[in-house]
């Protein structure tokens, strides 16, 4: 199964620890234009991550890849068929041995709320969904502690869940220093599995494989960006 969390480097990827929704959740017609500001993404965008400590040799790349349309997530009762999605593909390597490839559909409800309603391993051959293997939101329009941020793909809601540990926070990684942002623990069976840090109009910035103040496994952002120029080819006629 799953438990790496993903961006987009990434991958993803939600199995959140949060109270049963009283509300109803809505996907409009621009559901694949992602506006939160914890996650922001857009076709042609991309992030690029670099191992340290233990993780030296281990890199993480995420490219945004299209919009494509998921049928079948459920959020408690609601069922949602054909919404717009952004797909993000995430490559993952761990000591110079490609280890994950895993693609992830995100869409961000009419309250600003960004969901990953599926997952696919193409290694495993798998594909997880919202509302089975994925129980809940990915990140939130405004992260609160005690609320969820990250994702987790696993069948365990009690144990296994991702949630805001600290808001507002200044981030230094080994490539940049953030302001704004959030910590993020995931436990996976009631063991801290990650530490991840999101920040504003970026995205994740890092992530840690242990909760220590000092931590020796650490995937940091180095590089980011987005698709601006298009190249045609342009292919003459012969007479």
């Amino acid at each position: 199964m799953i438990k790496r969390h993903v961006i987009l480097s990434v991958i993803i990827s939600a199995i959140l620890f949060v109270s049963p929704m009283a509300f109803a959740v809505e996907f409009g017609p621009n559901s694949a234009k992602i506006t939160n500001r914890y996650y922001p993404a857009t076709v042609g965008g991309w992030s690029y991550k670099l191992g340290f400590g233990a993780s030296v040799g281990s890199t993480s790349y995420g490219n945004v890849v299209g919009v494509e349309e998921v049928s079948g997530a459920q959020i408690e009762a609601q069922t949602f068929n054909n919404v717009k999605c952004l797909k993000v593909n995430i490559i993952t390597t761990y000591l110079n041995d490609v280890d994950e490839f895993i693609s992830f559909w995100m869409a961000q409800d009419t309250d600003g709320n960004l969901w990953v309603l599926k997952g696919y391993s193409h290694f495993e051959d798998e594909t997880f969904m919202l509302g089975t293997a994925i129980k809940s939101m990915f990140m939130p329009a405004v992260p609160t502690v005690g609320g969820p941020a990250g994702i987790i793909a696993i069948e365990d809601p009690d144990h296994t869940y991702c949630q805001v540990d600290a808001a507002g926070i200044s981030v230094n990684t080994n490539f940049g220093s953030y302001t704004g942002c959030i910590k993020s623990i995931c436990l996976f069976n009631s063991v801290i599995d990650s530490v991840e840090y999101y920040c504003p109009d970026v995205g994740e910035v890092r992530t840690t494989e242990d909760s220590s103040s000092n931590p020796q496994d650490v995937m940091d952002l180095k590089e980011f960006g987005t698709a601006t120029v298009t190249r045609t080819v342009v292919i003459p006629l012969m007479d």
